[in-house]
């Protein structure tokens, strides 16, 4: 499908926040576009999921409760997606099924609405002689009254001016027979149109088939659609049919809780009635004395009366006298008392009372007097218990008798105090309701009060008693009357039972309709539910689409079904709807469950020129300059109706808000006449006009209409005005653009307001041309106000129009009036002899029935304007500037003035097309500057041009991410040329550089952006993390987008930096000249398009350069994973795991690199050193890999021994970079000394001594690298040079082997420190094999040394005890027991494994103290020992030429190496594991230490015995590198423990969180006197390490592998990496972090991307596709 719309679902299969509700374009006829749901890899919801949705299968009917399955597909590996093409329009409803791990069926907690609009087939506005498909923004909709229109057969006439005023819908007012009042709201019958529509009588068929013929007529003939409101909500208080079916009201017998207020009603009816001949009273209200007179009359002489408060309370009289009767015939023996256990005298009378009304109150119905009992006998029991505690005797019946009076006087005190609270109320909308209506002076000041116009609305219809209604019950016959409620919760009934709003006159009532009760289904009054589903059938056969009248008050089942019922007739039924819930979440509500396409927003609610300004801003389009296409305003014509997209286009849906439409006033609305001033109708309309939503007006506004028209008591018929009547010329250039904006994808919108000048500036999103209307309002009291100049720079203006309005209140003498001059080819509206002969005609109309606006001159042009002046200059870059000059003594209130604007150097012409004017003007463009731009960047196709703006939105984990990797991706011309000879270290410094390396190597400072910051990097992907979120969320505010728009320092910045670097990798020049030659042409477009296509050059040169980096991965698994494990059933169907991997691997890329302070040899070296790694130009040190970035990036704390050989084999091996392996394991392996390899290297100029697993982690390097890389186990015999003279034994020269005896004492060259200028600096040499050897035999044989340099200078916090280095291994056995063959290191000063925190704090106490020492045997040691022996045997035994050593000479004892190698087997689970059971011979000493059984030990003999026994995440690292010591079943039940217990979402914790040690919050800065945790002592007491994660995560793998639950676990377990790793906006630096504090909260001391961290992860990943393949799984 050329178009996919994607919608990422959460873990439980709903939609996230938002994304609840989504709209949907129309769908084509043709192509249909398709919508694509996806789970994330891991998602609980993946196991057999099912999408469940009402959306039908092709060819079925649409059944809202019919859900049809939809079956994702998902492989294990990939994203599971399910997806389906779309062809209908409608709302329609999904949520996910699935099965959880014991399958139970389960469901998504939330259920999604995706939105599919109708098509509506408009006139096109480029070729006027064929409709197509409109987006609902290009909807022009005028509001008629049909009452007002003469008989149908003469409607054409007034519908011709409507569309060529640019009008292309109209909304009819219910054109039904109407009731009493004669409201066309108020319908009397809902299957009759009225026979004033028609000139004849004809019957119902004639009617409907006359009306259809017209409505028909006015789509083919005029391009008007047509619109018809639908009143499900209330029928006119006389309708006949009322009369047969008077259940369908609420009615006093099936809503009986409405009987107080009736009979509250009623009496205000009476009282009217009576008010002067009864009460004295005058019946004509002047003022507030006489309200404040009346009201009191009435709340003192009639309300009492009503004995409401009966309608609340208990009898408590008829309650006592029961009691009374009951207790005298009762005995205490026949009461079983439930309140034997309960103190009732010691309680206060309240609470005595709350205890009984909980226990014994009940009520007897709504509706009723004294509604409310108590349980008798619940009463006696409670009482005899009472008087139990008293010891009062139970003969006392009048003792009891009084307290249970008490006891009901005070549970009515609750049921009073309401009742005053609703009385207050009563009396105070009684009030302000009968101020309204006779003497506030924006109501209807209605005379004198009387039964026909009581004081207030009339709340209840009774039905007059006939041979009819005689039938039913006359209960029956009282019916509530519709209305509305103030900020009333449109979700409930106020005339339900839960609501007393009649009572309390909250409702405001239209006392000629009464509310309908349809119940909850069709069965609770299955009358009414068909008669209304006939009427909206009947309805949508008619016309287009529905406006629902009083929607919020409408229950929504019952509109979902009428709508429905109107949508199996009209399946393209548009539906708009006024709602007044206060809150865009209701909206939301009632749009998704509705289908509401557009909701009708007001200009006219604007109370100032600003908030016209906010209403227009936020009804719709996207900031002009957007980076991104939203998925609702992606071009129409391109998703599949042409064939204009010839590539896949995959785009994120984002949460929708309600379609607005947005009127420039309503038939509700006061006009701007009566609210603002008469001129402000040009200027409202073009605000409304301009706006990127629909928008319509009220059939008048345009002809000035000065007032808001009762449509129930206006009398007089529409004329047909002329096209120069009014606004209409302005107007109607202002609606046609309108439509042909939204048709041609003008989707940008800028709306800027200053004084009371408002400018709307239309854009389309790949060509840039425009439309600016600059609107000056006019509401009163708006005063003199100046406006800037408009600057546009590198742009080009024409006018379109030019309009001022002048209005007449009144009919003024022809002698005041100044004629406005015709002034030559200019086109003036009304010049002084029309006006007068204008005014006339409206005179004359004043004594006609005729709707007729007020007198008006509007100065019109379309070819100059006096309102503004345009100038022209050049900038200091010689661009040329557009200057908009506002004359504000000529831009009076009420004037508009439009232009069509053009970049310039973007290849279109408005001159070709339209004359000459001085207007017109453009600058002779000598340079297609955007043009050139476009095709540099092959988007000069608006195809093109859509899928790189999709792209540049996409989200993260979007399958649409992969259009940057796609094979056939349209990359711009000459950049996969530009970065093809690029190679690692190139594209190290293209991509990446933190702010210290580019700083050390070419003295550049990291960029920073003024309000933001530095970025992470100084290569493309600093800018690309910042862009990434920018532009997904078109955040054009962001400090970024400011610092481009004022210059171009951004620009010259990312090319300077590479014509530095080019003085050491001339490679870059391609590159640069590329990025060069575009950015140049961005420095030249108008400032708000240069953020946009600054990130279009640098996003495709950064995924160029990623493309490339890949490339060169050979080895990398995973790479193309989703193509090769889904049967390719969907195009871009990406795997967030594959882009997981991606950017995993591009660590190797980003992490290693040159800089001038450090590298891996002290100087020159050359010996076996890949080609590839040599710097043939510049002199710079050989590349190396940081530790992480940026905390580790120069000098010498770059390199660390144990953080690369933990990363080789992720970072290099796996992705392919053999070369860049094999160096490292060169310089590390060639500094090899006292059996050790350096922890920090420093070129090998000052190597640091203090690591006892750095070593190890060397020789598990070297072990991968010979068996996993293309050179193999030759490596072996690779000679290195050795930076320090080794023990004699091992002492070889380029010329052979040195002398030597065994047992021959060193000399002082033995491992002593040397300059790297000492001659005897690269003297010897050894192989690998023979380093290999050389460690293990020297641990064999025991180490013991102290670092050289000890002291402050090497360590400032160290204790001088620390410097000792002692190593041993038992081989021999100790005290008597047999040899483990563990390997023993450190003390209690130091700390030479990974968790290497030195305290440093002298307040805490802590400088000089090791956190966490771990001498002794760290497990994780034993693991890789274990593996290197096992390794070597294996070699030794199948290459002998390669590995020659088999045994070690110990103090004159010869030890096999697979002697060390069974020893350790035999050792490690007796003394590492700690039984679940506690055995019988576990010592004491031992036992007092265990906390947590069934894991194994973190180390043995440790000098703290204590932490042998810490729960600690590094067994992890030892099952993976020797799996064969660990029992499965004990392996099984530790990994078990520690996915419960020690795994965050990042990170694992480095301490079991139960331990009194365990502190999860990491913070360097500490400077507190707590010793746990000052100065960061706690660095791997708690919180949570990444890089061990990925080593526990392939241990699971590895030991639980046969679990099917075992691949979707570790999914699960990686979304977090992946959302982190592949989010910007989360990680900037693109990276893994080394470690978080607790539960994955950031840490802000973390390295933001270390190497382990991404390696260790990366082989996580590696190995859970093995498992995937070695399953052999297929897509389910």
């Amino acid at each position: 499908m050329p178009v996919t719309f994607a919608l990422r679902l959460s873990d439980d299969g709903s939609p996230n926040g938002r994304e609840k509700f989504v709209r949907l374009p129309p769908p084509t006829k043709t192509t249909p576009y398709t919508i694509r749901f996806t789970l994330t890899a891991g998602c609980s919801s993946l196991h057999h999921a099912v999408l469940k949705t009402n959306y039908p299968n092709e060819g079925e009917e649409f059944v809202r409760d019919t859900f049809n399955s939809k079956p994702f597909i998902y492989d294990t590996v990939s994203d599971g997606y399910c997806e389906f093409p779309i062809t209908k329009p409608g709302v329609y409803d999904y949520y996910v099924e699935y099965q959880d791990i014991k399958k139970n069926i389960c469901r998504s907690a939330l259920t999604g609405t995706f939105l599919v609009d109708p098509r509506l087939y408009i006139r096109s506005a480029s070729d006027p002689n064929k409709t197509v498909i409109t987006p609902l923004d290009g909807i022009v909709i005028q509001t008629v009254i049909p009452k007002w229109l003469p008989v149908i057969t003469k409607w054409l006439p007034y519908f011709k001016v409507s569309a060529d005023t640019g009008y292309n819908m109209v909304h009819f007012v219910p054109l039904q027979k109407r009731g009493s009042s004669n409201s066309p709201y108020s319908i009397y019958d809902q299957l009759s149109i009225d026979d004033d529509v028609f000139d004849i009588k004809c019957s119902e068929h004639v009617k409907r088939k006359m009306l259809k013929q017209v409505l028909e007529i006015m789509r083919t003939d005029l391009g008007i659609l047509s619109v018809t409101d639908v009143v499900w909500n209330h029928t006119a208080h006389n309708s006949e049919w009322l009369q047969e079916h008077p259940e369908a009201g609420y009615n006093l017998v099936n809503s009986p809780h409405l009987r107080p207020a009736y009979e509250l009603d009623k009496s205000l009816i009476d009282f009217s009635e009576d008010i002067t001949n009864v009460y004295g009273k005058s019946d004509i209200m002047k003022d507030e004395h006489d309200l404040n007179e009346i009201v009191q009359c009435y709340q003192t002489k009639v309300f009492p009366k009503l004995r409401l408060w009966e309608y609340f309370v208990m009898d408590t009289k008829s309650l006592l006298d029961q009691f009374r009767e009951t207790i005298a015939k009762s005995t205490v023996d026949q009461i079983k008392s439930m309140y034997q256990d309960v103190n009732i005298a010691a309680m206060p009378l309240k609470d005595r009372a709350n205890l009984l009304k909980n226990d014994a109150l009940y009520s007897i119905g709504n509706g009723v007097r004294f509604p409310k009992k108590i349980k008798t006998a619940i009463a006696i029991d409670f009482i005899y218990q009472l008087c139990k505690a008293q010891n009062i005797d139970y003969s006392n019946i009048n003792f009891m008798c009084r307290e249970y009076e008490k006891i009901l006087n005070e549970i009515n005190m609750e049921f009073y105090r309401t009742y005053d609270e609703d009385v207050a109320v009563i009396f105070q909308n009684i009030a302000n309701r009968a101020r309204y209506l006779r003497l506030a002076g924006h109501g209807p000041r209605l005379g004198r009060i009387c039964r026909e116009m009581p004081l207030v609305d009339v709340c209840f219809t009774v039905l007059p008693l006939n041979d009819v209604t005689k039938k039913h019950h006359p209960d029956s016959l009282v019916l509530a009357n519709n209305g509305w409620i103030w900020n009333a919760d449109p979700l409930l009934d106020f005339a339900g039972p839960n609501s007393s709003a009649y009572l309390r006159r909250e409702v405001i009532a239209w006392g000629d309709c009464v509310k309908l009760r349809y119940g909850q289904k069709r069965d609770d009054n299955p009358w009414l539910w068909d008669h209304m589903a006939e009427y909206t059938r009947t309805m949508a056969k008619l016309f287009h689409g529905f406006r629902i009248d009083n929607c919020h008050s409408t229950p929504i089942h019952l509109a979902q079904y009428l709508l429905d019922v109107g949508r199996r007739e009209r399946p393209d039924l548009y539906v708009i709807a006024e709602l007044f819930t206060g809150s865009e979440e209701k909206d939301i509500l009632y749009v998704s469950k509705l289908g509401i396409n557009s909701l009708i927003r007001e200009a006219m609610n604007a109370w100032d020129s600003f908030e016209l300004s906010r209403l227009a801003h936020r009804h719709g389009g996207q900031p002009a300059g957007s980076f991104s296409i939203d998925s609702n305003y992606f071009p129409h014509d391109l998703l599949g109706e042409t064939d204009a997209i010839k590539n896949k286009v995959v785009i994120d849906l984002k949460g929708a808000t309600p379609h607005a439409l947005f009127m420039d006033c309503t038939h509700d609305n006061e006009t701007p006449y009566q609210k603002r001033t008469a001129e402000d109708t040009l200027s409202n309309a073009a605000v409304v006009c301009m706006s990127n939503c629909a928008c319509g007006s009220v059939r008048g506004y345009d002809e000035i209409v000065p007032e808001l028209l009762n449509v129930v008591t206006e009398k007089r018929k529409y004329r047909i005005p002329d096209m120069e009547d009014g606004i209409i010329p302005a107007k109607s250039i202002l609606q046609k653009l309108h439509t042909q904006l939204a048709q041609e994808g003008y989707s940008e919108v800028h709306v800027h307001h200053e004084t009371n000048f408002i400018s709307i500036h239309r854009k389309h999103p790949i060509n840039h041309d425009g439309y600016l209307a600059i609107i000056r309002t006019a509401y009163r009291g708006d005063g003199d106000g100046d406006h800037e100049p408009i600057n546009l720079r590198q742009t080009a203006v024409m006018l379109m129009e030019s309009a001022r309005l002048t209005v007449y209140a009144s009919y003024p003498n022809q002698a005041n009036l100044q004629p406005f001059p015709n002034q030559g080819n200019s086109s003036v509206h009304q010049n002084s002899n029309q006006l007068y002969s204008k005014i006339r005609n409206i005179d004359q109309s004043k004594n006609s029935e005729l709707i007729t606006g007020l007198p008006s001159i509007l100065e019109f042009s379309t070819k100059e304007t006096k309102l503004c002046t345009i100038l022209e200059a050049k900038d200091h870059d010689s661009n040329k500037v557009t200057f908009i000059v506002v004359k504000p003594e000529e831009f009076k209130n009420g004037s508009v003035v439009l232009f069509r604007t053009w970049v310039l150097g973007n290849g279109i012409n408005p001159r070709q097309s339209m004359g000459e004017s001085p207007y017109r003007r453009t600058f002779g463009e000598r340079e297609q500057r955007l043009l050139e731009l476009r095709k540099l960047m092959a988007i000069e196709e608006r195809s093109d041009a859509a899928s790189m703006l999709v792209r540049l939105g996409i989200d993260f984990m979007s399958s649409g991410a992969k259009s940057w990797i796609e094979k056939d991706i349209k990359w711009p011309p000459g950049l996969l040329e530009a970065v093809n000879d690029l190679d690692a270290i190139d594209l190290n410094v293209v991509l990446y550089r933190s702010g210290p390396e580019e700083f050390d190597t070419i003295g550049y400072e990291i960029y920073e952006v003024p309000g933001y910051g530095a970025l992470s990097y100084c290569g493309l992907q600093g800018f690309v993390s910042v862009l990434q979120p920018i532009a997904r969320n078109n955040d054009l505010g962001h400090p970024l987008c400011g610092n481009l728009r004022e210059g171009p320092w951004a620009l010259d910045y990312t090319v300077g930096r590479l014509a530095k670097y080019m003085e050491y990798y001339p490679n870059l020049k391609k590159i640069h000249d590329w990025l060069s030659e575009r950015l140049n042409l961005v420095k030249t477009l108008p400032a708000d398009l240069i953020p946009k296509y600054f990130a279009i050059v640098m996003f495709s040169a950064y995924h160029a350069c990623r493309h490339r980096a890949l490339s060169l991965m050979t080895n990398l698994i995973n790479k193309d994973l989703a193509t090769n494990r889904i049967d390719n059933k969907s195009d871009n169907c990406t795997s967030s795991l594959e882009l997981f991997t991606h950017s995993l691997a591009m660590v190797s890329i980003q992490l290693y690199g040159r800089v001038k302070s450090t590298g891996l040899f002290p100087k020159e070296y050359t010996l076996n050193v890949p080609e590839s790694c040599l710097n043939v130009k510049g002199n710079l040190p050989v590349p190396s890999l940081a530790a992480g970035l940026p905390h580790f990036s120069t000098c010498h704390m770059r390199c660390w021994g144990r953080d690369i050989f933990l990363s080789l084999r992720g970072i290099f091996i796996l992705t392919g970079n053999y070369d860049a392996a094999k160096i490292h394991l060169l310089a590390f392996g060639s500094c090899l000394k006292h059996g050790l390899i350096p922890n920090l290297l420093d070129s090998g100029r000052r190597p640091r001594y203090n690591a006892r697993d750095a070593v190890w982690y060397y020789c598990s390097a070297v072990h991968h690298y010979c068996t996993e890389s293309p050179e193999g186990l030759d490596f072996l015999k690779t000679d290195v040079l050795r930076r320090f003279v080794p023990p004699k034994k091992y002492r070889r020269t380029e010329n052979g082997k040195c002398p030597y005896t065994e047992g021959e004492a060193e000399d002082r060259d033995t491992d002593a420190f040397i300059e790297y200028t000492d001659p005897n600096c690269y003297k010897y040499r050894s192989s690998i094999a023979e380093l290999l050897h050389e460690i293990l035999e020297r641990h064999a044989c025991g180490i013991k040394f102290r670092e050289w340099n000890a002291g402050t200078n090497l360590d400032h916090a160290m204790k001088s005890e620390g410097f000792n280095q002692n190593i041993e291994t038992d081989l021999f056995g100790q005290d008597g027991k047999e040899p483990t063959g563990f390997v023993y290191g450190g003390n209690r000063w130091n700390c030479g494994t990974w968790m290497d925190k030195m305290g440093d704090s002298d307040r805490a106490g802590t400088k000089g103290t090791p956190s966490t020492p771990r001498d002794g045997c760290a497990i994780e040691l034993i693991g890789i020992i274990k593996a290197t022996l096992k390794w070597l045997i294996e070699v030794n035994e199948n290459r002998p030429d390669l590995y020659p050593f088999t045994e070690f000479n110990v103090n004159g004892k010869k030890v096999t190496y697979k002697q060390w190698n069974d020893m350790i087997q035999k050792s490690f689970e007796k003394n590492f594991y700690i039984p679940v059971e506690k055995p019988d011979d576990e010592p004491l000493e031992q036992t007092k230490n265990i906390h947590r059984r069934g894991i194994y030990k973190d180390t043995y003999k440790s000098s703290l015995q204590y932490t042998d026994y810490q729960f600690r995440p590094n067994f992890a690292i030892a099952m993976v590198e020797a799996p064969e010591l660990f029992k499965p079943e004990h392996a099984k039940q530790c990994l078990k423990l520690a996915k419960n217990i020690l795994a965050g979402p990042l990170g694992i914790k480095t301490l079991d969180p139960n331990d009194w040690n365990y502190r999860g919050y990491y913070d360097n800065g500490n400077d507190s006197d707590d010793p746990t945790v000052a100065h960061g002592f706690n660095y791997h007491n708690g919180p949570e390490w990444v890089w061990v994660m990925g080593y526990f995560l392939r241990a699971y793998l590895k030991f639980m592998k046969d679990d099917p639950e075992t691949i979707n676990e570790v999914q699960k377990t990686i979304t977090c990496h992946k959302e982190h790793i592949l989010d910007t906006a989360i990680s900037p630096f693109a990276g893994l972090p080394e470690l978080t504090n607790a539960n994955g909260s950031v840490c802000p001391g973390s390295c933001p991307t270390q190497a382990w961290s991404m390696a260790t992860v990366l082989e996580a990943v590696n190995d859970l596709v093995y498992l995937v393949n070695e399953r052999g799984i297929s897509p389910v």
